[in-house]
């Protein structure tokens, strides 16, 4: 993982979202995931949050399963999670507390989303 952000790095925003994405879904993993994993696994827990979304179901247990699964599979299921602005901080919140090592990413990942929501 690169120490320089995308600003510094000259990137607009389009490649500073692309790389806190990035960033997020492959950290705490032992090497950066494919980009067919990266692809799959959060179109699957973009999927999940927008039929829970539809039947106006709490996501609540939903992640709460997801994040069982440690790994892509539950970066993704927060990513998609934290995509839903009313769910936001709660979410940050809850994964702020249980990965503390990880709140740098996890900043810069709400800062993209926030400046796109």
């Amino acid at each position: 993982m690169e120490d320089a952000t995308a600003a510094e790095r000259g990137a607009g925003p389009e490649e500073d979202r692309r790389h806190a994405l990035l960033d997020f879904l492959n950290v705490g993993l032992p090497s950066p995931a494919s980009t067919a994993t990266i692809v799959t696994a959060l179109a699957d827990a973009r999927r999940a949050v927008a039929a829970h979304q539809a039947r106006g179901r709490s996501l609540d247990d939903w992640l709460t399963g997801e994040i069982r699964h440690r790994g892509i599979r539950e970066t993704a299921a927060v990513l998609a999670a934290l995509e839903v602005p009313d769910q936001r901080h709660q979410t940050a919140e809850t994964y702020r507390h249980d990965h503390p090592d990880r709140s740098t990413v996890l900043d810069r990942l709400l800062a993209v989303l926030d400046n796109g929501s």
